[in-house]
This record gives C-alpha cells, structure tokens and sequence, in this order.
C-alpha cells in the first residue's frame, strides 16, 4: 500500500510536468556537500550588465530646474534609463506610443524636482491620455491645458507632447508652488 502511495504521489507530479522544448530554461545544479546542507540560493550563472544612462536626454537642465524654482538641485544619480522604461510601458498598455524622458533632480537638502515628459507621434494620441487624467484642477500660464494641486505636481499639453512636474520643496512642502511649477513645465514643453 506504501509503495502504491509513492508511486501515485510520483505520478501526479510527473503528470504536472509539459515538455516546453526551447521554453525552458534548466535550473542550475550544485554540487551538495554530504555533510552539511546549505540554505543559500545558487549563484546566478552570470552577472546582469551594469547600466548608468540618462533618461532625460536633453529634456531640461540642472540649471533650467534652479533658475526655474530656486532650489539648489542638481541632476540625480541613477539609472534614469530605467526609470523612465517604466512609463513607456504603462502607456503601452494603454495601446499607446510614446517616446518617454525623465530627469530627476534633488539636493542633500531634501528638494526633489522630477520631470517627465511624454512625446506621442501625433496630437491625438496626447489627448487620448490626456481626458484619462483626473483628480488635479485645470490651472493656466503653460501649454494648451494644464492641471496641478498647485503644492506638488503640474501636469502639462502642448501638442503631441505631455509634461508632468513633481517638485518637492523641503522648507515648505505645502506651498503653493504654482508658480515653479509653470517655469519647469514651460522650460520641458520647449523641448518636449
């Protein structure tokens, strides 16, 4: 009875088991120690590539960004690349295209100021996005429309193009920044 437990527990489990050819990918085997087991993962066969690129590509400046909100920022570390593959993917599942920037910039301080910008092939795309934003009130004094909190973010069209403006000013977060964010908006539309 034993064996016919085993040999059925075996059975549903190779029965789990397709043959996907190519698909798969055979997991790695390491060789085991008899004396002690380990409970460490296996390495990885091979190591990532390391990528330190810029995603903003041009958009707005350092310079740009303080002249425009006064804030001693200066560009982030990292791999804006990356970050920014993120937004070309949430408007691909809208079953839209879009070339994506962004450029993030802050100080030891705590300002923080990002800019994205999004570039459609034509205006229709841009509105398409556009009527799916909410939450923010129609504000004037950059692109064709424009939405903000007037505090954090500016959310901008011109065009073919959007540009959204978050900006965190550490001495006083709540503020009304309006203002700021319309310069940093403009500065990104020119290039956008």
């Amino acid at each position: 009875m034993k064996r016919l437990a085993t040999a059925l527990a075996a059975a549903l489990l190779l029965a789990g088991c397709t043959d996907d050819g190519e698909r798969r990918t055979p997991m790695p085997v390491a060789p085991t120690d008899a004396g002690q087991a380990s409970a460490l993962p296996l390495p990885s066969p091979s190591l990532p590539p390391v990528v330190n690129s810029d995603g903003c590509q041009g958009l707005v400046t350092a310079a740009q960004v303080q002249k425009a909100t006064g804030l001693p920022v200066q560009a982030s570390a990292g791999d804006g690349a990356a970050a920014v593959a993120q937004y070309g993917q949430a408007v691909q599942s809208l079953g839209l295209n879009a070339r994506a920037r962004m450029c993030p910039f802050g100080n030891g301080a705590g300002d923080q100021v990002t800019v994205v910008a999004l570039t459609f092939p034509d205006a229709a795309q841009s509105q398409k996005l556009w009527t799916t934003i909410k939450s923010l009130e129609a504000v004037g004094g950059v692109g064709e429309a424009a939405l903000s909190d007037k505090s954090k973010t500016l959310l901008a069209r011109r065009g073919k193009a959007i540009v959204a403006v978050y900006l965190v000013a550490s001495a006083a977060p709540d503020a009304n920044h309006l203002g700021q964010l319309q310069s940093v908006a403009n500065t990104a539309l020119a290039k956008a």
